[in-house]
Parts: structure tokens; C-alpha cells; sequence
């Protein structure tokens, strides 16, 4: 008897991210109209196997596919480009037991107008130990989580050469309806200025992964362009 399919689910994921260096120090949220508490979450250790087609399909069209275990959503995501700051998440479970087991079809059928016939597979592999706050208001609804993340990643095109960097993310956490998306993105301003006060910068890169692989191209070009070694 084949194996159930397992279900999907989709959210609007509004985030922003930020680069820090390692002495930069985490803000503090207080004085912010709109946050009437602040707690800080159990560290995570989250650990990401990225897959794509071997001329990078879904990330030259912005798109992620990853198998990541530990954390609160441990599972198959694919996160697809849904406007200023927003990406369509779909999500499916994983089998923990079995880090070899397919990307499933559903997520694939997504995409397929992209991949075609091409085969998808690991080109990269990101650990993140995360440091989180979750920021709610007077009535105690989560607004937002604010997220210190301390990165290791490895492509598969430079094998086991480790790149490490620290970086901050800020996700608005309703985004149910039109007027919880606009009053969103106002928060995620006001937060945003706090951050940029503390001495982050606007990510460079719209995720981890393009960081990872956009490191790997130039390591790659550098490489090709560097003169024959000197026979003599």
C-alpha cells in the first residue's frame, strides 16, 4: 500500500533581515507603543538541508526548498516571493527518522513549472543557533519575534569549507487579514528603526541560503580567473 502524502499547510511569512557583526549588542524593544512585554524564548538549535536543480532554478526565481529539523516548526519548507518583505510558506512534516527520505511531491508539484524534469538535490546545509524574543501587547497577542541568529553553513560546491556570520531577523507574527498586514509592516518599521539605531544593517542578502551560494560563485570565479602556477 503506497505511503500517505502528508498534508500541507501555507502562511504569509512578513520578515526582515538584518547584518550584525559579533559585538554588536541586541537591542532592547522598551519605549515601543505598541509592545507591552518582551520574553525570551529557549535557545534553538535549528539544522537546514537546502535542495535545488544543479543550475540553481528556485534560487535565480528567489525561491528556498529546505528540510529542517529542531525548533517549533521542524519540517519541508518552501518559501516562495510574495511582495515587500513577504514570502509564501508551505510547509509539510518530515519523517525525523530518515534524513535521506524524498522532497515530497507536493512541494515539488509547486514548483514544477520551474524544475521541469530536472532533479533537485542538497546544495547546501545551514546550522543556526537562535536566540529569540516574542513581543506582545497590552492584551497579550504575539506581535512579533525578534530572533539573534549565530549561522554555520556549507555548500555543495565548495565541499567542507565552513562560512560562519551572525544576523538578526524581525517577523511580524498575525498577518491573518489586510489590516493586520498593514498595521504589520508599520510595526516591523517601528522595529526595524530600533535595530538599525543598534548598529544593524539591511541584510545584503534576501536569505541564508543566497548568502551561502552567492559565496560560493565568487569562491568559484576567483578560482577560475587566478593564473597557472609557475611550472619552474
Amino acid at each position: 500500500m503506497p505511503a500517505k502524502a502528508p498534508k500541507t499547510a501555507r502562511h504569509l511569512e512578513v520578515e526582515r533581515k538584518f547584518d550584525v557583526v559579533e559585538t554588536t549588542v541586541s537591542p532592547s524593544f522598551e519605549g515601543i507603543a505598541a509592545v507591552a512585554r518582551v520574553e525570551t524564548s529557549p535557545t534553538q538549535e535549528l539544522d537546514a538541508v537546502y535542495f535545488d536543480t544543479a543550475s540553481q532554478d528556485l534560487a535565480r526565481n528567489g525561491i528556498t526548498l529546505r528540510r529542517r529539523t529542531g525548533g517549533q516548526d521542524a519540517g519541508w519548507h518552501l518559501k516562495l516571493p510574495a511582495g515587500a518583505d513577504a514570502r509564501t510558506e508551505v510547509h509539510a512534516p518530515i519523517d525525523a527518522s530518515d534524513d535521506a527520505e524524498p522532497v515530497p511531491t507536493e512541494l515539488l508539484d509547486v514548483v514544477l513549472a520551474i524544475v521541469r524534469d530536472r532533479p533537485v538535490e542538497p546544495v547546501a546545509r545551514i546550522t543556526t543557533r537562535r536566540e529569540s524574543q516574542v513581543l506582545y501587547d497590552s492584551e497579550g497577542a504575539a506581535l512579533a519575534e525578534f530572533s539573534n541568529d549565530h549561522v554555520t553553513a556549507w555548500s555543495a560546491a565548495n565541499g567542507s569549507e565552513e562560512q560562519r556570520w551572525r544576523e538578526w531577523e524581525l517577523e511580524v507574527l498575525d498577518t491573518d487579514s489586510d489590516e493586520k498586514r498593514t498595521a504589520g509592516h508599520e510595526l516591523l518599521d517601528r522595529l526595524s528603526n530600533r535595530l538599525l539605531d543598534a548598529g544593524a544593517s539591511p541584510a545584503g542578502h534576501g536569505s541564508k541560503l543566497s548568502r551561502v551560494l552567492d559565496s560560493a560563485d565568487a569562491t568559484t570565479q576567483t578560482a577560475a580567473t587566478q593564473p597557472p602556477a609557475d611550472p619552474v
